[in-house]
């Protein structure tokens, strides 16, 4: 068996079809999206055998910075992987590092559900972060949905039906109302958002292929919140979210997950994954409003190498103090 990093979409759509655990996060789809995005850099590597694909791991190197990717502004996520035969997987991260090392500060490894093999990553170099996330099972339909909500949710979202929210029904959301969206959440938060490219890409591939939700609230007919999901066969992916003032003033936002979870009951779908949520025990206002949905709670974790771990805490402290300034 050899290492690649030369896989066929056709091998690789048979391999995700095949093995356990896999997710849009490691499908070609996705990292065509990363392929035509400012600042993003997909790659793939797989241990191939005669007969097909028996481990892989899909991986993007990220930089918000302009220009060419400086190594200490670029990170490699690898989200849901690697998959297939554990006994391969330190042979899939030694072939990942020879990129990653050469133009990444380091790589994490972000799991969707427990149950990792902390050995194979810890061999590598790599250490564990507890991380949690929470889990909506679709299954029991609305009304159970709506019961296992706390009560606060259950009457923000029946506030935000008296203000008059609704769903701004148009057959392409306006990209640049969209973003904007996005980019004052993200503000507030004092946190980078993902370039504009990176929203143009998905609806562009993945929207035709029923993979991407884009649902956008509005009163009045003016757009005041949006929450973006993933799809990947019967489990849904929250991906990204913005809302404006008047949108957070009525409760949109917590309207959005509501109209998602229906619409995920109406076509089939089994599960709701809300994404990541912190470390457990740390005050982080996104955990909190996802907990109040009625999910489970799980602690997936995540594995994180650095390569330059001097360098990286100093850009981690700068970058923590730049949030603290400008409070």
């Amino acid at each position: 068996m050899e290492v690649t990093s030369s896989v066929t979409v056709s091998a690789w759509t048979d391999f995700l079809e095949a093995v356990p655990g896999a997710s849009i996060y490691q499908s070609p789809e996705l990292m065509e999206v990363y392929a035509n995005t400012d600042g993003y850099r997909p790659g793939v590597v797989a241990i191939e055998a005669p007969d097909g694909i028996r481990a892989l791991l899909a991986f993007v190197l990220v930089s918000y910075a302009r220009g060419r990717l400086p190594k200490l502004a670029t990170r490699s996520l690898i989200v849901g992987g690697p998959l297939g035969e554990v006994s391969e997987f330190p042979r899939l991260l030694a072939a990942h590092e020879s990129v990653a090392i050469h133009q990444a500060a380091l790589s994490q490894v972000r799991n969707l559900y427990p149950g990792a093999d902390r050995a194979a990553f810890e061999a590598s170099g790599y250490k564990w972060q507890d991380h949690m996330n929470y889990l909506i099972d679709l299954t029991p339909g609305k009304s159970v949905l709506l019961s296992k909500m706390s009560k606060s949710r259950r009457k923000s979202i029946a506030s935000a039906e008296r203000a008059g929210v609704g769903l701004l029904e148009s057959p392409a959301p306006d990209m640049i109302a969209v973003y904007r969206l996005l980019q004052e959440t993200y503000s507030r938060a004092k946190i980078p958002l993902a370039p504009r490219s990176l929203f143009e890409s998905a609806f562009s591939v993945l929207v035709p292929r029923g993979e991407l939700w884009c649902l956008v609230a509005a009163i009045g007919g003016s757009s005041c919140a949006v929450r973006l999901v993933l799809r990947w066969k019967t489990t849904l992916y929250d991906w990204y979210a913005g809302s404006s003032d008047l949108g957070r003033m009525h409760h949109a936002d917590d309207w959005l997950v509501w109209q998602i979870l229906k619409r995920g009951v109406e076509e089939g779908c089994t599960l709701f994954d809300f994404g990541g949520a912190g470390p457990p025990g740390e005050a982080y206002g996104p955990a909190e409003f996802k907990r109040r949905f009625g999910g489970k709670s799980i602690n997936p974790g995540r594995f994180e190498k650095a390569y330059r771990p001097i360098a990286l805490r100093a850009v981690r402290a700068a970058y923590q103090l730049g949030r603290k300034l400008t409070v």
